[in-house]
């Protein structure tokens, strides 16, 4: 077995694990999927006759004890599309299996009174916990729903292909129309929703636009959303000459001031993670470069002379840094010859 280290807080988590499947998936290499996703089986599988059957507990400590009894779905979309690309790509029946079974239960859980699903079944939205009516912008992929349409249980591919389209309409609902930055967690009306003092554009906010591009190389669907990147690329261009300290961001532009702080110091009132901000805004470019050639070329630059990150908080930037250069290098894909 294998397992991915969040540095940053000493656990493992199912974001890692199921990054960690999917970028030994686009590298070709089986062994590495198949130790990931068996840690995974036996460490972080719910157990049977919980409210979260059927899911995958968020995190766990190295040594495989649950600190909680809870999912995040951000982890099971990205298992269920490594998943069934690994059925594809490998012909192996099996994990195609798995991911079908999962997509089920987060579409149909609940419908027996056996928990909660996780895509809302009014709107499509995936949720940011399973059991709250509410969402995170940078778990809204269109590009793996439809994978899950082609690929996963036929008689949810309709709901699917519903999900795909809503899922680009709400990166218009959720980012600004000036700034194009997004908040971290979101009502299903795109506007910013406060747990935590999650509210502004923050940590898991800088990969909506990472997986704009990324749709964008798989799909290009254009509903508008690439107004979104270049606004976002032109936003934060001052900052390529000048990054030691970005401030974080409200939405609107403006900078959090202490005083806005809704939780104890947090959110922090500069970037935690630069080089996975640099990371997603460079993978923006996929859609910039068809409308502003030099602003996309300059983030390209940019990131190509970045180092990857040290030290205890290197988990998330350098994942987030990985996923960009497969991405803008080609070699994250969904179609293998």
């Amino acid at each position: 077995m294998a397992y991915i280290v969040d540095t940053g807080n000493d656990d493992v988590r199912t974001e890692g694990m199921s990054y960690g499947m999917m970028i030994a998936l686009q590298l070709d290499k089986p062994k590495m999927f198949s130790r990931l996703w068996k840690w995974v089986k036996t460490y972080m599988t719910v157990p049977k006759g919980h409210e979260n059957e059927g899911y995958f507990i968020w995190s766990c400590a190295p040594d495989g004890q649950a600190n909680s009894d809870g999912p995040a779905p951000d982890g099971e979309e990205y298992f269920a599309a490594a998943l069934l690309l690994a059925e594809k790509r490998w012909k192996i029946k099996e994990y195609g299996d798995e991911a079908r079974a999962l997509l089920h239960a987060m579409v149909h859980k609940g419908e027996n009174h056996d928990g909660y699903p996780m895509f809302e079944p009014e709107n499509t939205y995936i949720k940011f916990v399973a059991h709250l009516h509410m969402t995170d912008p940078s778990y809204h992929l269109p590009h793996f729903y439809q994978l899950y349409a082609k690929y996963g249980n036929p008689e949810d591919s309709p709901f699917f292909l519903k999900a795909e389209e809503e899922a680009r309409k709400f990166w218009l609902k959720s980012a600004n129309a000036k700034t194009g930055l997004t908040p971290e967690y979101a009502d299903y009306e795109g506007e910013p929703y406060d747990i935590d003092g999650h509210w502004t554009f923050f940590s898991d906010a800088y990969r909506t636009v990472a997986n704009i591009g990324l749709d964008w190389l798989w799909e290009h669907q254009e509903i508008g959303q690439a107004q979104i990147t270049v606004n976002i690329q032109k936003f934060f261009e001052p900052y390529l000459e000048n990054d030691e300290e970005i401030p974080v961001f409200k939405i609107d532009g403006q900078p959090l001031r202490k005083e806005e702080q809704t939780v104890e110091g947090f959110p922090p009132l500069k970037v935690h993670h630069p080089l996975g901000l640099w990371s997603t805004l460079a993978q923006a470019s996929l859609v910039t470069n068809e409308f502003d050639s030099a602003l996309s070329l300059k983030y390209l630059k940019y990131f190509w002379n970045l180092k990857l990150r040290r030290g205890k908080y290197r988990y998330y930037d350098n994942l987030l840094y990985f996923f960009a250069l497969l991405a803008l290098s080609g070699y994250y894909q969904k179609e293998w010859s």
